[in-house]
């Protein structure tokens, strides 16, 4: 039999092997991307023998461990939840991206999102392939599920809202996910109160329970009639089937 010759895959310029990209060198804003375009945000590492109140250490403490870059033990961020994983793999090619970076909330600014080093727009596509939407789409759809089921949005309350704790951990009420400080999640109610942390996934979560595919939907015409687009509902809700098993919070363990 004629032996088959290997294909040979034209790589890009730019693209380097996972094995080659130095762990050393990375840091919670980093982003880097594969051949398919598929983004990867790792934004931390988890230690058998962490503080309980501590969600994740910075991905290099992976370097002092036995197993380092091949241990499942990466917390990476996918549509708006929080899974573990490996590090990048090794005979996959990725592009680091160095005109881009991952802003999460800090100091009283909630915002959060993918931005351009040079001018600091916001990069939307990278923005929805990693928190599932964009800030304002985000709060704009808990807003209008606010209104559609009772709870009228006031200016000076806020709430629904997006915000994030600087000082601690907290656990999703609807799914028990981890959202660790300086994270982003919704507020539907007072932190005191249930519907006070609900988590970006929770959100989705609850978002695919009420708005089925079906034409009729009332939940989802409803939204629509908000001024909710069709194409940020499908979008919300088609994440949560991917990545459906987010970090639990620690006292879930």
């Amino acid at each position: 039999m004629r032996r088959q010759k290997k294909q040979e895959i034209d790589i890009p310029e730019g693209y380097v092997k996972g094995s080659d990209i130095d762990l050393s060198k990375w840091s919670t804003e980093t982003l880097a991307v594969d051949l398919a375009g598929n983004v990867r945000c790792i934004l931390g590492y988890r230690r058998d023998e962490q503080p309980h109140d501590l969600p994740y250490y910075s991905p290099l403490v992976a370097l002092r461990d036995a197993r380092g870059r091949e241990a499942r033990r990466f917390v990476e961020l996918r549509h708006g939840a929080l899974t573990m994983s490996r590090f990048l793999e090794n005979e996959t090619y990725y592009r680091v991206l160095k005109d881009r970076y991952l802003l999460l909330p800090a100091a009283t600014n909630s915002y959060f999102g993918v931005l351009a080093t040079r001018t600091h727009d916001e990069d939307r596509d990278l923005t929805c392939s990693l928190f599932g939407g964009t800030y304002k789409e985000i709060e704009a759809v808990a807003i209008a599920l606010g209104h559609i089921t009772g709870r009228l949005y006031h200016e000076t309350v806020r709430l629904p809202r997006l915000t994030f704790s600087k000082s601690r951990s907290n656990s999703c009420e609807l799914t028990g996910c981890l959202i660790p400080k300086n994270f982003p999640y919704l507020a539907f109610e007072g932190s005191q109160y249930e519907w006070g942390h609900v988590s970006l996934f929770g959100f989705y979560r609850l978002l695919s329970f009420l708005c089925s595919t079906t034409r009729n939907n009332a939940v989802t015409n409803a939204l629509i009639e908000k001024g909710i687009p069709a194409e940020t509902l499908n979008r919300f809700t088609g994440g949560t089937t991917l990545y459906s098993n987010p970090i639990p919070y620690p006292d879930r363990y």
